[in-house]
């Protein structure tokens, strides 16, 4: 638990202290002039061992590293050039990196137990992975060893007393990842940013969980202070934010491969740009350990002050929440929002917990979850995540297409329509979710694929659907269920040519839709009924179908998070009013501008639905005005309203945008004026610069509602 109560005005950098030099020198860019791109040969192997070859040629070609100020050493990875032969193998940035096992054991602790096991192993496949895994842990060390001496020859170099003593530190703890697990935080920091650097570039996860015992450690033994853990984490967030996911030559993502990820029959070409916004850099504290108890200790405290101090983009900051919570996590994390950081996000473990167990995964496992790259559920270093992510907007008009073929007379026919719609894009195959993970880097550091000496031996493979659009759909049948049945006012031939003329022509018939007709995030029950029966029975049906069990394997889920930007141009005029092209509904979220009667409105909508029942995860982003976080009166009004969130219980995930209209405008309309570099805004799973994002992303964020209390 948190030792002590956090010093607020530290949310305050100091233009003295160094991680406002670092900052500073991010802005300018300065960590461009150590990029580096080289033809590179590969070995040409079609197999693991290859491609382990190629990493070890990467990081050989890779120059050694430190910026001045920096306490971690390394900036950058070699990029491939054109006509380089390199093959890496496949690392999703949505997988979390087995951070705890690579801690635990060590460079040296994966290789040698690979070797363990090379040597009583005959089967082809298990040694050409055991073989991938001591190459590649090997290339490590070496480039561990190298940052070592570079380390050395700097301290030995520097005049400055007190920078060689740093660099001095910094080439021990470079050294100790080459004989063993790390054993000061130093290291340990040290150890998961050459992660990140080799391709771990995503999820980060349970920062506050993998570090704490070699914070203490040293802490105990004098060989750190307080402050100077402070230093070294707002150092280590500065360089989180070096190169964005769209330069990430690492992963070797490119729009073949993940269109299986998130393509559907309505979009086969939806924009690929928008996806590289999202750098997946995730950082969860706060929780529960695997015991049940509370997970937050003072990390947790310094992450987020570090957070706070910097205002920048990465790493996206993750807060879980249970009953046991202190409250002084809660206060500080919201006082992160109130100060306009768009960050962090808000988890519920008595929501997300739950989830979890309806899909078979152990209590102590479930305990343990963070979020994959977005909002997705995920367990840390356990387990790969596939989703596929469909639009449900479409299948309301063929629906509504149906009903007046079939004349159908009652809405309850409707609904059962619409429900078949949709429960017939849950997949087949629980085990359509693997995904193996052929870098073996990466791959030796999940847990049990180094001991199935296995790419696909991860201990979960979770298979997630995820219909998007919820709440127009919900308001969408709320019309028909009103126009068509109740009142009569509206006949399904109407309906449909003003649907096919997308409402040109036909504006009062559209007015009426959007204006007299119950909508989602207002506390009206009889449209949040509708949303509860078709988003429960979802979940129920994907349940019944996936039958899983207790223990490892694949797990199909459901959840609701979604890209709101990329389909809204394929998607046609809709029966809740929306025009073709306008904006939709992101997550479990509110219709664009349509939740009127405030935030607790929306929470109370929200919490008509068990969400529970989706163990892939929900979101629900909502914005506020700046006036209404002013101030500290601001600040226990927020506090109430999340406490209110965690209680009820809403969705998994609250994400929170504090900006007003006419900042966004400005902004939009001057992009390069310095006084908005910093915006920072919350779109779904992850916060930007306001001004870097694609337009369409941009007038997503400016059109949501902006509630005040």
């Amino acid at each position: 638990m948190l030792m002590h109560r956090p010093a607020y005005k530290d949310l305050d950098l100091d233009p003295a202290s160094r991680a406002y030099a670092l900052r500073d020198m991010f802005w300018r860019g300065e960590q461009n002039s150590y990029r580096l791109a080289k033809v590179l040969v590969g070995s040409g192997e079609p197999t693991l061992v290859g491609k382990a070859k190629d990493f070890a040629t990467v990081l050989a070609a890779t120059p050694v590293a430190i910026q001045p100020l920096d306490r971690l050493a390394g900036i950058t990875i070699v990029e491939p050039a054109p006509g380089s032969t390199i093959d890496l193998g496949n690392y999703d940035g949505h997988y979390t990196p087995g951070h705890a096992n690579i801690i635990r054991l060590g460079y040296t602790g994966i290789r040698d137990r690979a070797k363990e096991k090379l040597a009583a192993e005959t089967d082809p496949a298990k040694r050409d992975f055991l073989e991938a895994t001591i190459i590649s842990y090997e290339a490590a060390i070496r480039f561990a060893a190298r940052h070592a001496r570079y380390a050395h020859e700097m301290a030995d170099q520097t005049k400055d007393p007190t920078r060689a003593a740093e660099l001095w530190q910094l080439a021990e703890a470079c050294q100790e990842l080459t004989e063993g697990p790390p054993t000061s935080f130093l290291a340990g920091l040290q150890m998961l940013w050459f992660t990140f650097m080799f391709g771990g570039r995503g999820s980060i996860g349970r920062f506050d969980q993998w570090l704490y015992p070699l914070y203490r450690h040293d802490l105990e033994s004098g060989a750190l202070t307080p402050l100077d853990a402070q230093e070294l984490i707002e150092n280590y967030f500065v360089k989180l934010n070096y190169f964005a996911a769209s330069d990430d030559l690492m992963q070797n993502i490119t729009r073949e491969q993940i269109a299986p990820v998130l393509d559907d029959v309505h979009d086969a070409e939806r924009p690929y740009v928008a996806i590289h916004n999202d750098s997946l850099r995730n950082i969860v504290l706060g929780g529960q350990t695997p015991a049940g108890d509370d997970a937050s200790n003072e990390l947790s405290e310094m992450c987020l002050i570090a957070g706070g101090r910097l205002m920048l983009p990465e790493p996206k900051l993750n807060v879980r929440f249970f009953d046991g919570s202190p409250p002084e996590l809660l206060e500080l994390s919201c006082r992160l929002t109130c100060k306009g950081l768009s960050n962090p996000a808000y988890f519920n473990d008595n929501v997300a917990i739950p989830g979890l167990l309806q899909l078979g995964i152990p209590l102590e496992d479930a305990r343990d979850y963070c979020n994959d790259g977005c909002s997705e559920i995920i367990l840390g270093g356990k387990s790969t995540i596939r989703f596929k992510n469909f639009d449900t907007l479409p299948l309301l008009n063929e629906t509504v297409q149906q009903a007046a073929q079939s004349g159908y007379s009652s809405f309850e026919e409707v609904m059962a329509d619409f429900e078949a719609r949709l429960a017939a894009f849950i997949p087949d195959d629980k085990d359509g979710g693997k995904a193996d993970v052929t870098f073996p880097y990466f791959a030796a550091s999940l847990d049990d694929c180094l001991e199935a000496a296995s790419i696909d031996g991860v201990r979960y493979s979770i298979w997630g659907s995820i219909p998007s659009q919820m709440g127009n759909v919900a308001d969408g049948l709320a019309a028909i269920k009103k126009f068509i049945f109740a009142d009569q006012s509206m006949s399904w031939p109407e309906l449909i040519q003003a649907l096919e003329k997308n409402f040109d022509g036909q504006e009062p018939l559209r007015q009426k839709i959007l204006n007299r007709a119950p909508k989602y995030g207002n506390d009206n029950d009889e449209v949040d009924a509708i949303l509860k029966e078709i988003a429960e029975n979802f979940c129920d049906t994907l349940h019944e179908k996936a039958h899983n069990e207790l223990g490892p394997g694949g797990k199909m889920a459901p959840g609701f998070m979604s890209f709101a930007v990329h389909n809204r141009r394929f998607l046609p005029a809709t029966p809740d009013g929306r025009k073709q092209e306008e904006n939709v509904a992101s997550s479990f979220s509110p219709g664009l501008g349509r939740d009127k009667l405030g935030p607790t409105a929306v929470l109370k909508s929200v919490s008509k639905v068990d969400l529970s029942k989706a163990g892939h995860g929900s979101v629900l982003d909502i914005a506020f005005h700046p006036s209404a976080l002013r101030g500290e009166a601001g600040l226990q009004k927020f506090m109430a309203f999340v406490k209110t969130f965690l209680q009820l219980p809403a969705t998994t995930t609250l994400q929170v945008n504090m900006v007003d209209r006419e900042t966004l405008m400005a902004a939009r309309a001057n992009p390069t004026d310095p006084r908005y570099r910093t915006l920072l805004v919350r779109v779904w799973g992850f916060s930007t610069v306001f001004v870097t994002l694609d337009p369409a992303m941009q007038e997503h964020v400016i059109e949501r509602t902006k509630h005040t209390f």
